[in-house]
């Protein structure tokens, strides 16, 4: 399963919203995905290439004293996109071992 399968199945099957992801040039550089999850929390992705992801879960409780401050605590992966996104989707088996 390629790149563009994954990130389908991630807007289909998990949920998430697309929005193109732009480099320091204005032109799109990768895509960046999000999902507001039950009990007050935040599923972002943001992949470059199938080779390079990242993943992170944080609290949606914006400080409005510091709105421009990352939020404390959360979770987050980083590496190749099979791999980042297999814990938020029932991916096949077979595709997260041919990217470790």
């Amino acid at each position: 399963m390629d790149g563009a399968e994954l990130i389908e199945r991630l807007r289909r099957e998990g949920g998430f919203r697309l929005l193109p992801l732009l480099g320091n040039t204005g032109q799109v550089a990768g895509v960046h995905l999000t999902r507001f999850l039950p009990g007050g929390h935040l599923d972002v992705i943001q992949a470059w290439d199938e080779r390079w992801a990242v993943w992170a879960r944080l609290p949606d409780t914006p400080d409005l004293g510091s709105p421009f401050a990352g939020p404390v605590g959360g979770a987050f992966r980083s590496g190749p996109l099979a791999r980042v996104v297999a814990p938020l989707l029932p991916i096949q088996s077979g595709i997260v071992s041919g990217a470790e």
